[in-house]
Protein backbone atom coordinates (compact mmCIF):
# COMPACT_ATOMS: atom_id res chain seq x y z
CA UNK A 1 0.00 0.00 0.00
CA UNK A 2 1.39 3.43 -0.91
CA UNK A 3 1.55 6.33 1.52
CA UNK A 4 -1.21 8.03 -0.48
CA UNK A 5 -3.34 4.89 0.00
CA UNK A 6 -2.66 4.87 3.76
CA UNK A 7 -3.64 8.55 4.07
CA UNK A 8 -6.80 7.99 2.04
CA UNK A 9 -7.81 5.00 4.18
CA UNK A 10 -7.00 6.88 7.40
CA UNK A 11 -9.22 9.80 6.40
CA UNK A 12 -12.03 7.50 5.24
CA UNK A 13 -11.79 5.58 8.50
CA UNK A 14 -11.55 8.52 10.90
CA UNK A 15 -14.00 10.83 9.13
CA UNK A 16 -16.45 8.66 7.20
CA UNK A 17 -16.40 5.57 9.42
CA UNK A 18 -14.90 3.11 6.92
CA UNK A 19 -13.74 -0.02 8.73
CA UNK A 20 -9.96 -0.01 9.28
CA UNK A 21 -7.67 -0.78 12.19
CA UNK A 22 -6.09 2.54 13.24
CA UNK A 23 -3.09 0.65 14.66
CA UNK A 24 -2.14 -0.36 11.12
CA UNK A 25 -2.42 3.22 9.82
CA UNK A 26 -0.92 5.33 12.64
CA UNK A 27 2.10 4.97 14.92
CA UNK A 28 1.35 4.68 18.66
CA UNK A 29 2.93 8.09 19.25
CA UNK A 30 1.11 9.81 16.36
CA UNK A 31 0.50 13.53 16.74
CA UNK A 32 -2.12 15.48 14.87
CA UNK A 33 -3.71 18.89 14.62
CA UNK A 34 -6.79 20.47 13.09
CA UNK A 35 -8.68 23.67 13.90
CA UNK A 36 -11.00 21.59 16.15
CA UNK A 37 -8.65 19.19 17.91
CA UNK A 38 -5.13 18.08 18.69
CA UNK A 39 -4.09 14.50 19.39
CA UNK A 40 -0.86 13.04 20.71
CA UNK A 41 -1.51 9.31 20.65
CA UNK A 42 -3.34 6.54 18.85
CA UNK A 43 -5.87 6.37 21.72
CA UNK A 44 -6.70 10.07 21.36
CA UNK A 45 -7.45 9.58 17.65
CA UNK A 46 -10.07 6.96 18.57
CA UNK A 47 -11.59 9.29 21.21
CA UNK A 48 -11.82 12.21 18.74
CA UNK A 49 -13.48 10.01 16.12
CA UNK A 50 -16.07 8.80 18.67
CA UNK A 51 -17.01 12.39 19.51
CA UNK A 52 -17.54 13.26 15.83
CA UNK A 53 -19.68 10.16 15.36
CA UNK A 54 -22.32 11.58 17.71
CA UNK A 55 -22.62 15.01 16.02
CA UNK A 56 -22.82 14.11 12.33
CA UNK A 57 -24.38 11.37 10.22
CA UNK A 58 -24.45 10.48 6.53
CA UNK A 59 -20.81 11.49 6.35
CA UNK A 60 -19.13 11.25 2.94
CA UNK A 61 -15.64 12.26 1.86
CA UNK A 62 -14.64 13.06 -1.71
CA UNK A 63 -10.97 13.30 -2.64
CA UNK A 64 -10.02 16.01 -5.12
CA UNK A 65 -6.39 14.93 -5.11
CA UNK A 66 -3.99 12.71 -3.18
CA UNK A 67 -0.25 12.74 -3.74
CA UNK A 68 2.98 11.84 -1.99
CA UNK A 69 6.47 13.29 -1.95
CA UNK A 70 9.25 11.69 0.07
CA UNK A 71 7.95 10.70 3.50
CA UNK A 72 4.80 12.89 3.18
CA UNK A 73 1.38 12.43 1.64
CA UNK A 74 -1.13 15.20 0.87
CA UNK A 75 -4.90 14.94 0.41
CA UNK A 76 -7.31 17.62 -0.75
CA UNK A 77 -10.85 16.67 0.24
CA UNK A 78 -14.48 17.72 0.61
CA UNK A 79 -16.63 16.34 3.43
CA UNK A 80 -20.43 16.40 3.42
CA UNK A 81 -22.52 15.46 6.46
CA UNK A 82 -25.82 16.01 8.25
CA UNK A 83 -25.76 17.65 11.69
CA UNK A 84 -27.93 15.24 13.67
CA UNK A 85 -26.40 15.30 17.16
CA UNK A 86 -24.85 17.54 19.78
CA UNK A 87 -21.74 19.33 18.48
CA UNK A 88 -19.29 20.27 21.27
CA UNK A 89 -17.28 23.42 20.61
CA UNK A 90 -15.17 23.29 23.75
CA UNK A 91 -15.30 25.23 27.03
CA UNK A 92 -18.83 23.88 27.54
CA UNK A 93 -20.26 25.50 24.39
CA UNK A 94 -22.45 23.20 22.29
CA UNK A 95 -24.73 23.34 19.28
CA UNK A 96 -27.85 21.18 19.39
CA UNK A 97 -28.67 19.13 16.28
CA UNK A 98 -29.92 21.37 13.47
CA UNK A 99 -30.53 18.76 10.79
CA UNK A 100 -28.58 20.95 8.37
CA UNK A 101 -26.40 19.53 5.63
CA UNK A 102 -22.83 20.89 5.86
CA UNK A 103 -19.99 20.90 3.34
CA UNK A 104 -16.36 21.38 4.34
CA UNK A 105 -13.32 21.56 2.06
CA UNK A 106 -9.78 21.09 3.34
CA UNK A 107 -6.33 19.60 3.05
CA UNK A 108 -4.47 17.06 5.19
CA UNK A 109 -0.70 16.67 5.25
CA UNK A 110 0.70 13.46 6.76
CA UNK A 111 4.28 12.62 7.68
CA UNK A 112 5.22 8.95 7.75
CA UNK A 113 7.52 6.70 9.73
CA UNK A 114 7.86 3.65 7.52
CA UNK A 115 4.39 2.81 6.25
CA UNK A 116 2.45 4.45 9.11
CA UNK A 117 1.38 8.04 9.72
CA UNK A 118 3.57 9.60 12.43
CA UNK A 119 2.10 13.13 12.30
CA UNK A 120 -0.66 14.93 10.44
CA UNK A 121 -2.16 18.38 10.07
CA UNK A 122 -5.58 19.15 8.63
CA UNK A 123 -6.39 22.63 7.38
CA UNK A 124 -9.92 23.94 6.82
CA UNK A 125 -12.09 26.94 7.60
CA UNK A 126 -13.81 26.01 10.86
CA UNK A 127 -15.86 29.22 10.77
CA UNK A 128 -17.60 28.02 7.61
CA UNK A 129 -18.93 25.00 9.52
CA UNK A 130 -20.33 27.23 12.26
CA UNK A 131 -21.89 29.55 9.68
CA UNK A 132 -23.60 26.57 8.05
CA UNK A 133 -24.86 25.28 11.40
CA UNK A 134 -26.15 28.53 12.91
CA UNK A 135 -26.61 30.79 9.87
CA UNK A 136 -29.93 31.61 8.25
Amino acid sequence: MTRADVLTLALESEIAGKAADPATLFTKDVTGWSPYASVSSLDEIAEAAAERDTAFSNVAILFRGVDEVGNKAYAEWVIEADHTGLFALGDGAEIEATGRHVVLAGVTVAEFRGDQIRAFRSYFDEVSVLEQLIGD
